[in-house]
């Protein structure tokens, strides 16, 4: 659930409470400053940044949590035409909860050369340096801020497209195998189905036959008995 706006100068998070993974220590000491204007200040809709539309994040942005922080960026990218991916994570040093996430394109960054490639085969380039992210902190009140905003992609969007339509599009081999797979996978059920019912008959048929011959060796085993009770009965 998005929650109002907060205004953007904030104070700073004491540094001996937080473990950041990863960010960048200048980038960080600026973040930090975002904070304490954000926990001291009553937030309001008219504290909403004018001309920022409200289904696009904003520096200020408050959430209940960090899964509403995820809907949220998840539901933007979903509208403007990218997928996200969840990075960054900064962990209290007191009792190592987690205070800060980043949320970025997932399309960001590069993708490591594997040595396996060359032998087994290339891979699609999905990564691409993309800065696009957001970055929410934790603050005292419990909730959710974001005080990191890059809204521009490097690389083409396609507005409309859900996230698993994103995908294929970045993996179109992919895609054409994972169909084949699948239709490969239809037909094979079908066939095991088939002889699974030909084995049913099978199992059927033979049942069917034991039934027979076990009525014809009880009527032999009967006729048998009855030709010795007469011929005991001739001896009397």
């Amino acid at each position: 659930m998005v929650l109002n706006s907060v205004p953007v100068e904030a104070s700073r998070m004491e540094n001996e409470n937080e473990n950041e993974t990863g960010e960048n220590p200048v980038e960080g000491t600026f973040q930090q400053g975002l904070i304490e204007k954000m926990e001291q200040t009553s937030p309001g809709m008219e504290d909403i940044p004018k001309g920022i539309p409200t289904d696009e994040p904003y520096i200020g942005q408050e959430f209940e949590s960090e899964a509403a922080a995820h809907a949220f960026y998840n539901g933007y990218a979903t509208r403007v035409g990218f997928v996200i991916r969840v990075s960054k994570l900064s962990r209290s040093r007191r009792d190592g909860s987690a205070i800060g996430r980043a949320l970025v394109c997932n399309k960001e960054g590069f993708r490591m050369p594997d040595k396996r490639e060359k032998i087994v085969r290339q891979r699609a380039e999905t990564r691409v340096g993309c800065r696009a992210m957001i970055l929410v902190r934790k603050v005292s009140s419990g909730k959710w801020v974001v005080t990191k905003f890059v809204k521009e992609h490097t690389h083409p969007l396609a507005p409309g497209k859900g996230r698993r339509d994103c995908i294929y599009d970045q993996y179109p081999n992919e895609h054409n195998k994972i169909r084949e797979l699948t239709q490969q996978l239809a037909i094979e059920k079908k066939r095991a189905a088939t002889y699974k019912r030909h084995l049913e008959l099978i199992f059927e048929q033979i049942e069917e036959h034991n039934e027979s011959l076990s009525k014809k060796i009880q009527h032999i085993v009967n006729h048998v008995h009855e030709m010795e009770n007469k011929e005991h009965q001739n001896r009397v």
